[in-house]
């Protein structure tokens, strides 16, 4: 049997055509997953320098994006809250804080950013009770203790406030807040001293 050049040349073209065609086609296990996790962790990458430059909403465009990976979803869910919170779009952070909350509702960070969030919206009565049970559960807690005297300073509630600021200033005598709260207190109560 005699084969020619051209039956060579057609077979070697065959062969080629079918091996670039399967090189084309065929993946790796798993190649896929990395390739999204790759993705993903560039996406969190992008969020983040625009957390840098004080664009929340694009921020928040790219932490979606980033929650496809699993192993970034609650990282990525939690910053998405706060760069809702940080523009002001209390409504949808205060959505994530609580689906938040339901996973770890012992997380002191996530129960300070609803207490916030309740009071910015103007639902004091529900950022009140938010911190006062924080500062049961907490009760050697700086910023609880702070951010608690705040709320009720601006309130204007003198009374409870002046007994939060005594506690404050007996437990954490260095607080740089002490003269702000000083201050505040002497325009809600004549003659109020130290």
């Amino acid at each position: 049997m005699k084969i020619t050049k051209v039956k060579i040349s057609f077979i070697l073209i065959c062969f080629s055509a079918f091996f670039s065609g399967c090189s084309t086609g065929f993946r790796v296990p798993g190649e896929s997953r990395i390739i999204l996790k790759n993705i993903s962790s560039e996406y969190y990458s992008i969020a983040e320098a625009y957390v840098d430059l004080k664009k929340y909403d694009k921020a928040a465009e790219y932490y979606k994006l980033s929650m496809r990976n699993k192993s970034l979803y609650l990282q990525s869910y939690y910053k998405l809250a706060r760069c809702y919170a940080l523009s002001k779009d209390w409504d949808a952070a205060l959505d994530c804080y609580y689906d938040l909350y339901e996973k770890d509702p012992e997380n002191l960070s996530i129960n300070l950013s609803i207490a916030y969030i309740q009071a910015m919206k103007g639902d004091t009565d529900t950022a009140i009770a938010f911190y006062e049970d924080l500062l049961v559960e907490y009760p050697y807690d700086e910023s609880v203790l702070e951010n608690y005297i705040s709320l009720l300073l601006s309130q204007g509630d003198a009374e409870r406030a002046e007994k939060e600021y005594r506690i404050l200033k007996k437990t954490f005598p260095d607080n740089k807040k002490l003269p702000a709260f000083v201050e505040k207190l002497s325009t809600l109560i004549e003659n109020f001293e130290e």
